[in-house]
């Protein structure tokens, strides 16, 4: 399937960000916007096949998915190969030796990869970085050189870096190949100027919920999963999301329409239970809470305004934003985006320990457009 730029994204402009004002906003990969499954799955099969169609071999591969955006991209991805170790960068603490590396443009610059997995596992014969877009490729870079420099094993190893949107130019195509780094996109562009599109573009904070008394949401406490931030040999995800529909099927049954809703980083378990969600006949859309905080169109300009239509671009895609108290970290905050009414919510979260104000934030949010039938899903130990 070959997408077009109007079919894949939009750009949004990044709030109180000068290091990079804008962000491209992908429409069907269930972070920011809600998506329906079978469409992100779609774009990942596409993407799956130029892949094959590049080179990449259906070998012992590592999977390497970049952190916030890509965690679930990663892991669908990975499921492509019939022998593949999925391994995702994280912002979050994590046990054991790991590496730091930086991703300069971003809001959280710091950015860390576990390697303890990698020094006790056998060679792997290609490691595939999978990100949904690289601009000059400078965080890729950041994150390959370490990780040769601390991993030997990895330095004969075939490396591909695939992604949605590529817009690296000739001179930092150039830099990656040093490395060995073939870039594999569905889309490679660089005739873009998204700074000047967003640049006269009135936006506001996205919009502080403030912590209610009264929690309508209701949490089930599950085992624990295997952990991405540490690396796992794939498999089981598909059993996982079947067990999850099959336990909460009655109130499915009842549901028209419903959303599954991940937490930041925890995003690849979300998008596949949406998909059994689906494949049992019901109306679903997926999507995940952000520590990226997007600028809200002001209200009271035409919601409807193109932003260029020589780039491809259609309506500004964030017309609603409201900040939460994170699921992590209690004293920092997440951020949710496009927010509707369902029938029912699910939210799906690996943070061990929840505070009340996400708890009471997040109620909060739900009350506002009635979602009442919201069940929070906790994978803990």
């Amino acid at each position: 399937m070959n997408y077009t730029r109007n079919e894949l994204f939009s750009i949004a402009k990044r709030y109180n960000n000068l290091k990079r004002t804008y962000l491209i906003v992908n429409k069907k990969q269930a972070k920011y916007l809600p998506s329906k499954p079978s469409e992100t799955f779609a774009m990942t099969n596409a993407l799956a096949k130029k892949m094959w169609q590049s080179g990449v071999k259906d070998e012992n591969t590592l999977v390497i998915g970049f952190a916030e955006t890509a965690t679930a991209l990663g892991r669908l991805i990975a499921d492509h190969f019939s022998q593949a170790f999925y391994l995702t960068t994280t912002r979050e603490e994590i046990t054991g030796k790991c590496i730091e590396f930086k991703e300069e443009h971003s809001y959280v610059v710091e950015q860390r990869i576990a390697i303890e997995a990698l020094s006790k596992s056998h060679s792997f014969s290609q490691v595939v970085f999978v990100d949904d877009e690289f601009t000059t490729g400078r965080t890729l870079r950041n994150l390959a050189q370490e990780l040769l420099k601390e991993v030997p094993s990895l330095r004969n190893s075939k490396k591909f870096a695939v992604t949605i949107i590529d817009r690296t130019n000739e001179e930092n195509k150039a830099k990656l190949k040093e490395l060995g780094i073939e870039i594999i996109s569905l889309l490679s562009f660089t005739d873009d100027n998204f700074e000047e599109q967003v640049k006269d573009i009135e936006i506001t904070e996205p919009e502080k919920v403030p912590e209610t008394s009264k929690e309508i949401i209701t949490v089930d406490h599950l085992g624990n999963i295997p952990n991405a931030r540490l690396g796992y040999a794939c498999g089981g995800i598909n059993t996982l999301a079947k067990n999850l529909l099959k336990r909460y099927k009655n109130q499915i049954q009842q549901a028209n329409n419903i959303l599954v809703l991940g937490t930041e980083e925890f995003m690849a378990v979300p998008i596949y239970f949406a998909r059994e969600i689906e494949k049992f006949g019901k109306s679903v859309v997926c999507h995940a809470t952000a520590r990226s905080p997007i600028g809200v169109l002001k209200r009271d300009r035409d919601e409807s305004r193109v932003l260029d239509k020589d780039t491809s671009t259609t309506e500004y895609p964030i017309k609603k934003g409201y900040k939460l108290v994170s699921f992590y970290q209690k004293d920092r905050n997440t951020y949710l985006y496009s927010m509707n009414h369902y029938d029912l919510v699910f939210v799906l979260t690996d943070s061990k320990e929840i505070s009340k104000g996400a708890i009471k934030t997040l109620s909060s949010l739900m009350s506002i457009y009635k979602n009442y039938n919201t069940k929070l899903i906790q994978f803990t130990d």
